[in-house]
């Protein structure tokens, strides 16, 4: 068949409705990393200075004496739990930690925007080394932890007259910031932690009782 210059030749439809398969591709492949992406955990840090610790720890002379610092991650996962760890640590000057006491608390969460509430948690850990100061003041801690909601469990005697439940350090900004117990202050079902989301760290919304 001669084609006429000004003929329309029409193509038979493909398979896909007219789009080639390379671009199916492509926007099959997009659609995958963009929900990669809206699937991915998201890790927030906190660091805290030596001199932001200063009064804000119940071990204030020892934390602050052996310079100290301060960091809180909090990595908030698409299945809707979180993983919160509040941690103190002790760095030499090579970059070696000497020092080092961590909690890690796992529970579910709640986002409404950049607000974010950690639920009180189901499920703690406590490893505490205190480098220098252990075993003439301090003791070492290696896994304590509580599960399933048993509070009681997971006692941490990080001194010889004194011990602490690992849950009663979920609240506030700071580790090891009060005497505060459960038992005595808190009803642990109803504490939860609440925290704005700014980038990659965060900021802790702290209310008053006064406030309630």
């Amino acid at each position: 068949m001669m084609l006429i210059e000004g003929d329309v030749v029409e193509k038979s439809p493909n398979k896909n409705g007219g789009i080639p398969m390379k671009k199916l591709f492509s926007i099959a492949l997009a659609l995958c990393l963009l929900l990669s992406v809206a699937l991915a955990d998201v890790t927030l840090t906190k660091v805290y200075k030596t001199e932001d610790l200063v009064s804000n720890t119940f071990h204030n002379g020892f934390v602050t004496a052996i310079g100290m610092t301060g960091e809180n991650t909090v990595v908030l996962k698409d299945d809707g739990t979180y993983e919160y760890t509040k941690r103190l640590m002790q760095t030499a000057e090579d970059g070696t930690v000497t020092a080092d006491i961590v909690y890690t608390f796992t529970g579910t969460y709640t986002k409404d925007g950049d607000t974010v509430v950690l639920m009180f948690p189901t499920a703690g850990t406590a490893s505490e080394n205190w480098g220098s100061l252990a075993g003439s003041y301090f003791q070492n801690t290696e896994n304590a932890s509580f599960a399933d909601s048993d509070y009681a469990a997971g006692v941490v005697q990080c001194k010889e007259a004194e011990s602490h439940l690992i849950a009663d350090l979920f609240e506030g900004p700071y580790l090891l910031d009060n005497l505060t117990t459960s038992d005595a202050a808190f009803d642990a079902e109803e504490c939860t932690v609440t925290i704005t989301v700014s980038g990659d760290t965060f900021d802790y919304v702290v209310t008053n009782s006064d406030d309630d």
